[in-house]
């Protein structure tokens, strides 16, 4: 009898040591499984983080988009007026000041609405700006060397110009004497910084500047500026 119950008590350790067994195999199989999905599952998310930034990468940023913008962008240059007044007096340091001045003009762009100013463009006109004494007139008209002389044939030219385009004059002054370089009532001398030639761009665009000049003449032109796509 004694026997018999230690068989059946062996028989129950031996089960139960084989439950515990079974038991640890499937916690091991289970941490495994968890294991390895979890590595997927990074994989998984590094693989797509890798590709967002390639797709990042690819598209431009806002600034980058606003640059292909402007470079998409047609700027359109079409001439409206231009004028050329003779050079009477080719006094080498006159045209000297004259290239100098045409220099400063060629190139500006006056926006829609802004007024131009030739004093606040050319700059001062003394000989410690670059300038040369050349023939002019005082204000009693008579003919003296002063520095910068040359710069009113530069203004009056501007002057045409800006007249043909249709532009609102706000200052203008005449010399105190003929000049010869354009019809009577058509010139504008300037003094820095008393006396000025000054306009407003009252037309819907922006206009451009250019100005050349040689040993005969002196030419300026004005162009409106147009965006298209």
């Amino acid at each position: 009898m004694d026997k018999r119950v230690e068989e059946n008590n062996n028989s129950n350790y031996v089960s139960v040591l084989a439950v515990i067994i079974i038991l640890l195999i499937i916690l091991y199989i289970s941490y495994m499984v968890y294991k390895n999905n979890k590595l997927l599952n990074n994989n998984t998310i590094e693989d797509k983080n890798i590709s967002t930034n390639i797709n990042d990468n690819s598209i431009p940023s806002d600034v980058d988009e606003n640059v292909i913008a402007q470079k998409e962008l047609v700027f359109t240059e079409t001439e409206i007026a231009s004028y050329s007044s003779t050079l009477y007096d080719n006094q080498e340091s006159r045209v000297f000041n004259i290239s100098k001045a045409c220099s400063s003009l060629n190139g500006k762009v006056i926006k829609s609405g802004e007024e131009f100013s030739f004093n606040n463009t050319i700059g001062p006109m003394g000989e410690e700006n670059g300038f040369k004494k050349a023939t002019g007139f005082d204000s009693n008209g008579k003919l003296i060397q002063i520095s910068g002389g040359g710069m009113c044939q530069v203004s009056s030219t501007l002057y045409n110009v800006a007249l043909l385009s249709n532009l609102e004059i706000t200052e203008r002054h005449a010399h105190s004497r003929r000049v010869s370089y354009v019809p009577i009532d058509k010139d504008a001398t300037i003094y820095y910084p008393t006396l000025d030639l000054k306009f407003i761009n009252n037309t819907p665009n922006d206009l451009k500047i250019t100005a050349e000049n040689d040993n005969y003449s002196v030419t300026i032109r004005m162009y409106k500026i147009e965006q298209s796509n």
